[in-house]
């Protein structure tokens, strides 16, 4: 055999391992690298992380969304943030036994505010949305263990297809285990409207909800996690004593009040998994 040829079986076999590598193990091109860093980078911009100083303890916020299977297994988005009710319940047990106390926001804040003080091992457990399974699914979970936790609602999606009614709302905050935090009106990135428009969403969600229960709404979990400081600072002169983000830590502070660190729990934890991130 020539020369040639070998160079040429060479060249086309080095061609094939090429292509099956690019198809099977999706090798990333230059262009979506790119991509993938311009979408971090807006990320970023939209979620600004405030800086932990002043008082600060060692308390996990977990965040939930769906407590049941999905529905829909094609939705990827959806099935990372489906927990299971046996894997919430199992989830439920570990803290239990490994002695964490969940408390309110309020207690976290009259903690670091120094007002009051928390317990060894404390720790918040939060749902955002609002979705009907938190009544069907969570809520018996959590009368189970007898364990507190806060639920973000959007106002002007309760009762709406997915959402829990404002009844199921209301018996659950009667309980005295679940209280009821702003999640804004209509769920929109809060960085992305207008003055007035973001004053609308912080100040008619807490007002509706004031309203209804009778008592201070003094939190605010933002939409996406997104926020930045002008966001801060309406909620703040709107009388939110804090706002809840979605980046990571088990730490909070005095420092981040307006945008406390929350754990995303997904739906492919095992027990483990769970535990490490506390």
């Amino acid at each position: 055999m020539s020369n040639y040829l070998i160079l040429l079986l060479l060249s086309l076999l080095t061609l094939a391992v090429s292509v099956y590598y690019a198809q099977n193990f999706q090798i990333p091109t230059i262009t979506k690298i790119a991509q993938e860093s311009k979408i971090e980078k807006v990320e970023e911009i939209k979620q600004q992380i405030p800086v932990h100083s002043g008082r600060q303890f060692r308390v996990p916020i977990l965040l939930y969304h769906y407590i049941g299977n999905n529905p829909n297994p094609e939705d990827q988005a959806r099935d990372n943030l489906s927990v299971t009710p046996d894997k919430f319940d199992e989830q439920m047990g570990y803290l239990q036994t490994s002695g964490f106390t969940p408390i309110t926001l309020d207690t976290l804040a009259a903690g670091l505010f120094g007002k009051a003080e928390l317990p060894t091992k404390p720790i918040v457990i939060t749902f955002d949305d609002g979705y009907i399974d938190l009544y069907y699914n969570a809520f018996p979970i959590l009368k189970k263990y007898q364990f507190r936790a806060v639920a973000f609602v959007p106002t002007g999606l309760v009762g709406t297809t997915y959402y829990a009614s404002w009844e199921q709302l209301d018996e659950m905050q009667r309980s005295g285990l679940l209280a009821i935090e702003s999640h804004s009106i209509t769920h929109q990135d809060l960085t992305a409207l207008s003055k007035d428009q973001r004053i609308k969403e912080l100040s008619e969600s807490k007002k509706i909800l004031e309203t209804r229960y009778g008592g201070p709404v003094n939190f605010i979990a933002y939409p996406y996690g997104f926020s930045n400081q002008q966001v801060w600072q309406d909620a703040r002169s709107l009388g939110y004593v804090g706002g809840l983000g979605t980046w990571y830590s088990n730490i909070v502070s005095e420092g981040v009040i307006y945008n406390m660190p929350r754990i995303k729990i997904p739906g492919s934890d095992d027990i483990n998994t769970f535990a490490s991130r506390l």
